[in-house]
């Protein structure tokens, strides 16, 4: 799916005025006193109320220079006002030098700093603050923003949720929490805040396209579809809409529905190579696994780094019997940096297939030592493969190991299991052989002449050519 806008969640910032010199104390009712006791002050206040601030600053800079705090908070009132957001920051920060403790300070300072998407030290201020003032929603809102382009997701929406919990509702915040958690890969709990907001605004256009993206991650295509043709009421020929029900076709197995979607994508924009990408998928389920390798070409000739391509025109050319530009493909993308456990495990299975045991066994061995997890479906195949191999040669206790290991992974595969059954028999260890042969015959009872003809004494056990 096209990727979340970076500045998607931009709007959720205030743009209300950071706290003034009387709203950040109204209860000191010494103010004016000590405001008459400071000339400097006086004056600056007077040009301040005529709207002259570069007079009011210049009055102001005897008193800024002695720290004084409400020289300070006015001198920074007065950049903030004129657009000099970075001095107003500094002039902030001096504040919370002078005064840890005071109100607004940091508050004021991380705005500042977020106005200028200063990320960091917009989070530091406010953080300040918020310990300061527990109950202040508004910091712990902008706190949320400040840590969500940090990209601490998990932080920004803990952040985004203290705003909710002291302001529920808040649609600012919402829309952050379902930002922070989208971007955490947790699509499913960011669904239900998006179209909580778009109870309110249906046809928020920005709105409907993050939770269509979401849905689509969740893999809720029911949800998907609805969104999507919500999506291009709104916006008629919306490519994120358009995608999204060619991907909800897809995960239906409706891929003739799916492939033409795809390709119309595809000429939308063929310089993405998504699209080919999908239809070539969509090809590759239905059988027709030449068209799949050239659709997979076309995604590579759009983005030649497009290595999820390359592993598929890869298997689509095995598939259709052209073994030697599949095994070309996986060499070079086994020898290059970018190599993955799947391709080394594919090139191993093109090597078993083959009759090459020791390269399988080789490939094997290297896609372990490039920590292949334990329920890696391309290993425990390549384990079935070079299991075969073995069996045939003769190896049944190191065939019957590489099948334990694969049936980890492929519990329900019957050719597997009937395999696992026979090594065990040739091993002798009968009980296990029997009980494995009666689970695969559960599974599929097509297999029992194979089992009668592995029980005959005259016969020597071999494998089924469906385990590899």
């Amino acid at each position: 799916m096209i990727p979340l806008p970076a500045d998607s969640w931009l709007w959720i910032v205030d743009t209300g005025l950071v706290r003034t010199l009387f709203d950040a104390a109204p209860s000191r009712s010494g103010l004016a006193a000590r405001a008459a006791a400071e000339p400097a002050l006086v004056e600056a206040v007077r040009h301040w109320l005529r709207s002259e601030p570069s007079a009011a600053l210049a009055a102001l800079e005897p008193a800024l220079a002695r720290d004084d705090a409400d020289a300070l908070l006015l001198g920074a009132q007065l950049c903030f006002e004129t657009g000099d957001l970075a001095r107003a920051a500094g002039l902030y920060h001096r504040l919370g030098q002078c005064q840890p403790d005071h109100s607004y300070a940091a508050f004021n300072e991380g705005l500042c700093h977020l106005r200028l998407r200063q990320w960091p030290p917009a989070a530091d201020a406010l953080q300040r603050a918020v310990v300061l003032t527990p109950s202040h929603a508004e910091a712990w809102h902008l706190l949320g923003t400040a840590l969500l382009h940090l990209e601490r997701f998990a932080e920004a929406a803990s952040a985004f949720g203290q705003c909710l919990s002291l302001r529920p509702g808040y649609v600012p915040a919402v829309f952050g929490k379902a930002a922070s958690l989208q971007m955490q890969g947790k699509a499913s709990e960011a669904l239900p805040l998006y179209l909580q907001l778009l109870e309110a605004a249906p046809d928020r256009e920005e709105m409907l396209l993050n939770a269509l993206l979401a849905a689509v991650e969740a893999g809720e295509w029911d949800q998907a579809r609805r969104l999507a043709m919500r999506l291009s009421a709104l916006s008629p020929g919306s490519l994120p809409a358009r995608e999204a029900l060619a991907h909800a076709a897809f995960a239906a197995e409706r891929y003739e529905e799916a492939l033409a979607a795809f390709r119309e994508l595809a000429a939308a924009a063929p310089a993405f190579p998504e699209p080919w990408y999908h239809a070539g998928a969509c090809l590759f389920r239905l059988g027709r696994y030449r068209e799949a390798a050239d659709a997979f070409r076309s995604a590579l000739q759009a983005d030649a780094r497009h290595v999820e391509s390359r592993l598929a025109m890869a298997e689509s050319l095995r598939m259709s019997g052209e073994t030697d530009q599949a095994r070309a493909i996986l060499e070079a993308l086994a020898e290059s940096p970018q190599t993955s456990v799947t391709a080394v495990a594919r090139l191993g299975r093109l090597h078993a297939e083959a009759g090459n045991l020791d390269d399988a066994r080789r490939s094997l061995d290297r896609a372990l030592e490039m920590g292949a997890a334990a329920d890696d479906p391309e290993v425990a195949e390549l384990r079935c493969a070079v299991g075969a191999l073995l069996q045939q040669q003769g190896g049944y206790a190191a065939a019957a190991d590489l099948y334990r290991l694969a049936l980890s992974v492929r519990s329900g595969d019957p050719v597997l299991l009937f395999n696992y059954g026979s090594t065990l028999a040739s091993l002798e260890r009968l009980e296990e052989a029997q009980t494995a042969w009666k689970q695969a015959l559960e599974l599929d009872p097509s297999l029992a002449p194979a089992l009668i003809e592995a029980l005959d004494p005259q016969s020597v056990p071999n494998h089924q050519n469906g385990g590899a």
